[in-house]
C-alpha cells in the first residue's frame, strides 16, 4: 500500500468516526430531552392536581394539608431542578418552579379566605397548561 492510500484510508476512517459521534450525540441530546419533557409533564399533572385539590369553592380550608402539598411541590421542582442533564431546561424548570409558588401563594390567599371560586379554578388550569406548553415549546 502506498502512502497516498494510506493516507487516504486514515482520513475516511477518521471521517466516519466523526461522523458516527455526531450522530450518537444527537441521539443522546433528543434522549435528554424527551426525558425533560416526561418531567415537565409530570410537573405539570403535579400542579394541575394542587389546583383540584384546593381551588374547589366552599371547601374548608386546611393549612397543613395545604402546606403539605406545597413542600412536596417544592420538592418535586427541586428534584427536577438537580436532576437536569439538558442544561438547557434547568431555567426553564427554575421558572416553572416560581410560577407553581407564585401560584400557590395565590391560591392560599383566596382558599384562607373562602375566595374561590369556580372562575379561578378554571382559569389558574387554563395559565398553567399555557406555561407548560410554552415550556415544552408547544404554541397554543
Amino acid at each position: 500500500m502506498n502512502a497516498k492510500a494510506a493516507k487516504n484510508l486514515i482520513i475516511q476512517n477518521v471521517f466516519l468516526c466523526a461522523a458516527a459521534i455526531v450522530i450518537t450525540s444527537c441521539g443522546t441530546a433528543t434522549f435528554n430531552k424527551s426525558g425533560s419533557n416526561t418531567t415537565i409533564e409530570s410537573l405539570r399533572s403535579f400542579e394541575l392536581a394542587f389546583i383540584d385539590e384546593f381551588a374547589v369553592p366552599g371547601k374548608r380550608f386546611n393549612a397543613a394539608a395545604f402546606d403539605a402539598k406545597v413542600n412536596e411541590g417544592n420538592a418535586k421542582f427541586q428534584q427536577a431542578i438537580a436532576n437536569e442533564k439538558f442544561t438547557a431546561r434547568r431555567p426553564v424548570l427554575i421558572d416553572l418552579k416560581s410560577q407553581f409558588d407564585a401560584d400557590a401563594t395565590h391560591l392560599r390567599s383566596k382558599a384562607s379566605r373562602g375566595k374561590v371560586t369556580p372562575a379561578l379554578a378554571t382559569e389558574m388550569k387554563k395559565d398553567v397548561n399555557k406555561i407548560y406548553d410554552h415550556a415544552l415549546g408547544q404554541q397554543t
